[in-house]
């Protein structure tokens, strides 16, 4: 049923217990698709240790998160596809909570749970029922508060995802906010209070720089001009986190930049 599609780049110490978090889920009908983005340590060799007819391996030139990604999704034999990086984990109960929530809503195409930053709940503090279907106007003022969608608990429509183009590769920075702005906007989104799945902080490999490269970052495209007016307060949100950030990392001009484009037209 399911397609779980993991990038791989340099994750030699963590992507075992992130393939075991899968191959110990509850519910078995799955394959995993490794897409190794031109790692240059021993990732791949960890992935080959362990036996699973399920896990494939699929390489290509480093090119970014988005492109491997967007790689492992049109190699996917299933129809949905769920998400996980490479240093992060699941509960066992992962899977089982998207089987749920299908069940009571099968018309819809993103279901997604929620997770834990190193051991602290990571969710909007409006939520409060369990399961909830969100549309257009309720997600964005949801979003406005805290993640409502997080790589490694989204599960997706493959239709959906293709026929929207998926990650934006252009992007190296809010890729991943770029696209759950743009599926929000096209469909309704199932999210679950319960957390499966944790967000590896201190993961090897990672990075968090607060220096914006403007060019590369989802917020040279963002837009104010929205559909709704929940949409463009959560845009000014991450605009406004944007030139704290960089005030933060002394990077002034990009600060008045960003000022001048969105708030002084």
């Amino acid at each position: 049923m399911f397609s779980v599609v993991i990038p791989l780049y340099n994750k030699e110490l963590s992507i075992q217990n992130t393939i075991h978090s899968v191959l110990n889920q509850t519910i078995q009908d799955f394959e995993i698709v490794i897409v190794n983005d031109g790692s240059t340590d021993n990732s791949v060799e960890k992935v080959v240790e362990i036996i699973d007819a399920r896990i494939r391996i699929i390489n290509k030139p480093n090119e970014g998160v988005s492109s491997a990604r967007n790689m492992g999704v049109e190699e996917a034999k299933y129809e949905w596809i769920a998400f996980l990086d490479g240093d992060d984990l699941w509960q066992v109960n992962h899977l089982e909570e998207i089987v749920k929530m299908m069940k009571l809503f099968p018309n819809e195409q993103i279901y997604c749970t929620s997770f834990v930053c190193d051991n602290q709940v990571s969710k909007s503090k409006s939520l409060k029922d369990d399961i909830i279907v969100l549309n257009t106007k309720e997600y964005f003022k949801l979003a406005y508060f805290g993640a409502v969608i997080w790589t490694s608990i989204l599960v997706v429509n493959k239709r959906l995802f293709s026929e929207n183009n998926g990650f934006n590769e252009n992007l190296s920075r809010g890729e991943d906010l770029e696209l759950w702005s743009r599926l929000a906007n096209k469909t309704n989104v199932v999210k679950n209070s319960k957390v499966t799945a944790v967000y590896r902080l201190e993961a090897e490999n990672r990075s968090f720089s607060n220096k914006l490269n403007f060019n590369k970052s989802y917020i040279s495209i963002i837009s104010l001009n929205t559909n709704t007016k929940e949409e463009r307060k959560y845009n000014k949100m991450l605009l406004k986190a944007a030139i704290k950030k960089n005030i933060k990392s002394k990077d002034l001009f990009l600060a008045l930049k960003l000022i001048l484009k969105y708030f002084f037209k």
